[in-house]
């Protein structure tokens, strides 16, 4: 990922969330062997390297649901859940701008023209027509993460024949494919992606598209699995 960052020079870096396990926060607790100290030192180290990789880019945080555990209610108490906030603990993050994790297609989200940019939030398999059309524009792109199911440029459908003027994609994720707390569920459509485009700064709607983009995909579970002899 840092390679194709350094190669394609960006104006923009997009950061799509999780930067966190934030296990500290699930209500399902995994027991791993880090501590949420190891997350912050780890997760500020990656941030540098995308600082290194593309100095001079305009850098977004679109936290992700992981990220906004450390700071949501009934996942830590009120009174430790300040000392939690990334933010306190990693000084990269300070040259980033920040996109709350909040479903609002004016505040939870980050556009450049006519694309838009969210972590994510629904599941379904349709999950990235449904939040192109709640979040995105007309003619726009929204791109996700939030499945770690990294899908190609799509068009949304309204029936088989019918196409929709919306389009949606998906970078999947850049962790491990098979975390143990889903070692008894299907992660074999997760991957590791990355997407790529240019976009014209229109400010007022268009009839048309004005921007371009792909999914690079780098490697499928299979490939991951293999690789780590799973």
């Amino acid at each position: 990922m840092l390679d194709t960052i350094a190669r394609h020079r960006p104006d923009v870096v997009v950061h799509l969330g999780d930067g966190h396990e934030a296990d500290s926060a699930s209500r399902w607790p995994s027991e791993y062997a880090w501590t949420l100290a190891d997350e912050f030192e780890a997760h500020n180290k990656f941030l540098a390297a995308v600082g290194k990789a593309a100095p001079k880019a305009r850098k977004v945080f679109c936290w992700g649901n992981h990220d906004a555990n450390l700071l949501a209610i009934n996942r830590l108490d009120r009174r430790v859940r300040g000392l939690c906030d990334p933010r306190q603990h990693e000084p990269e993050l300070r040259g980033w701008q920040h996109v709350p994790y909040i479903y609002c297609r004016t505040r939870g989200v980050y556009r450049l023209g006519q694309v838009t940019f969210a972590h994510g939030y629904e599941h379904a398999s349709r999950s990235g027509e449904y939040q192109a059309i709640l979040l995105g524009q007309p003619y726009g792109l929204l791109v996700a993460a939030h499945t770690h199911r990294p899908e190609p440029v799509t068009q949304a459908m309204r029936s088989p024949t019918v196409p929709l003027p919306y389009w949606y994609s998906n970078v999947g994720c850049l962790r491990d494919l098979k975390p143990p707390y889903v070692e008894r569920k299907r992660t074999h459509a997760w991957g590791h992606a990355v997407a790529l485009g240019e976009a014209d700064n229109v400010k007022s709607p268009r009839l048309r598209r004005c921007w371009d983009a792909r999914v690079e995909v780098f490697r499928w579970y299979d490939e991951w699995a293999s690789a780590k002899g799973a």
